[in-house]
């Protein structure tokens, strides 16, 4: 079968590692050679922005910024910025310690630090001014850990206000820290990228359609959002019940106000989509079809219950995105209980939906098309394995009967009829081809904390093993 429309959604904390969490480094490289030498083309990611409470990477403190804790020591070591020995550090293990791996790094990344000041003494000066938004995350930063790592709201005043008595951050070690980080881990990535490029694999990463509450942009853009005069949410974020969940999903994100934005020609949100599409070669637009309408929910509701629909910003944003930003390729999220208007939108904008084959194979009626993105499922969803393994006796036989498969073959011919679907490209995640089951999902929507977000390989055996020499995976 060919591989050459085929892509691995796999993030890169997941990659194997000596440090507890996949980096930007040799374990990077490592996967694109294979992505190379299996055919596949694309490498799908989730955000790379800073992670926010429960360690989602859909509720950050930064959009622009990149967590540090994905920086390679191993590259910092190998350019002479760490001289010191670096132990291993969860390297077998198969679930990530953010909080532990960020303590174990701080101090080999403040080592280096230390040793890139002396020898470039003005490298940070031209990164600010080539990457302004950078010395407001640096001040956040710093301001955040000044007030006990507490919400921005909550912050002293002086704090909470800084850059509207103030137009440069104080000068001090902590604050340039903050900036060293963004630097090396934005070099780094870069270097992913371009390895990427050179091997012929294309990136696809992602976007939040919102911003944390506790983040950057809502410090400093409170108007922008639909805060009260104690800037204090008024609105949150969220899904109405469907039928996947009785009481729908209360994601907690501040709500645009975009009576506001439009004054300024959405240049928040333009800039956020258009700087990050231009950190990869496709960038999907997760919940997509806010552009087109948005669930909003009172402040302080337990659920999702009670909310309404309103009006998103539609065709004149994107006519704006696209006028400042021509060369974002983006894909639309479009997944749900959609109002023909969105469908409408993104044909609109002939961008690339997406189609889940874990949702439709039961619906002979519905069909992919070289427009789409087919998934078996994404990060949302069961693996691939964990949801065959769920299927009751009927569905199995409602399946064995529509690919004319026998009962021992079933999942691997569930795996090849994916691979043959029309698609404008077809993305599965690392875990549908090892056969892993729900241990191995990556998150499951409206719940929050362990085990999201966590699952990760503990070595490079488990590729090697399943995937190249018996191809395990077309063998019920």
């Amino acid at each position: 079968m060919r591989n050459d429309h085929v892509g691995v959604l796999l993030p890169v904390a997941s990659l194997p590692s000596k440090y507890g969490i996949g980096e930007f480094g040799e374990e990077s490289f490592r996967f694109i050679d294979w992505l190379k030498k299996e055919h596949y083309r694309y490498w799908q990611v989730l955000p790379l922005n800073p992670l926010g409470p429960g360690d989602s990477p859909y509720m950050s403190t930064c959009s622009n910024a990149i967590d540090g804790r994905y920086i390679s020591l191993d590259e910092l070591k190998k350019e002479g910025y760490i001289t010191s020995d670096i132990p291993l550090y969860d390297a077998d293990v198969t679930y990530i310690r953010y909080q532990a791996v960020k303590e174990f790094k701080e101090k080999y990344l403040y080592e280096a630090y230390t040793s890139f000041i002396k020898k470039h003494p003005y490298a940070l000066n031209y990164f600010k001014k080539e990457n302004p938004w950078v010395k407001y995350y640096a001040t956040y930063q710093y301001l955040k850990k000044r007030n006990g790592e507490k919400c921005w709201a909550e912050w002293k005043a002086e704090d909470k206000n800084y850059f509207i008595h103030h137009v440069n951050p104080p000068k001090n070690r902590e604050i340039d820290f903050y900036i060293f980080i963004q630097l090396v881990a934005l070099r780094q990535w870069k270097h992913v990228l371009s390895y990427a490029h050179s091997k012929g694999i294309k990136i696809i990463s992602d976007v939040p359609f919102y911003c944390g509450y506790d983040s950057v942009e809502v410090w400093l853009h409170r108007d922008q959002f639909m805060l009260d005069e104690n800037d204090m949410q008024v609105e949150v974020a969220g899904v109405p019940p469907d039928a996947f969940t009785d009481v729908g999903q209360l994601w907690g994100n501040p709500i645009y106000n975009f009576k506001v934005m439009k004054k300024d020609n959405y240049s928040l949100l333009v800039d956020r989509i258009g700087y990050l599409a231009s950190q990869c070669d496709y960038l999907r637009l997760d919940h997509f079809r806010a552009f087109d309408t948005y669930y909003v929910i009172p402040a302080g509701r337990e659920d999702a219950k009670v909310g309404e629909w309103r009006i998103g910003p539609r065709d004149e944003f994107f006519k704006l995105l696209y006028k400042k930003y021509p060369n974002s390729h983006l894909i639309a999220e479009d997944l749900g209980d959609l109002l023909p208007s969105v469908l409408e939108l993104r044909d609109r904008l002939k961008l690339n939906g997406m189609f889940i084959m874990e949702f439709t194979i039961f619906d002979l009626s519905v069909k992919s098309t070289d427009k789409l993105i087919v998934y078996p499922g994404t990060h949302d969803n069961e693996t691939l394995y964990g949801w065959f393994l769920n299927l009751s006796e009927e569905q199995k036989k409602f399946i064995m009967k529509r690919l004319d498969s026998d009962r021992k073959h079933l999942y691997s011919n569930i795996v090849k009829y994916i691979y043959k679907a029309p698609s404008f490209m077809t993305i599965f995640q690392l875990q549908d081809f090892l056969r892993l089951d729900n241990n191995a999902r990556i998150n499951s929507p409206g719940t929050v904390g362990w085990p999201n977000w966590c699952w990760k390989l503990s070595s490079w055996d488990w590729v090697n093993e399943v995937v190249y020499p018996k191809k395990k995976w077309f063998i019920e």
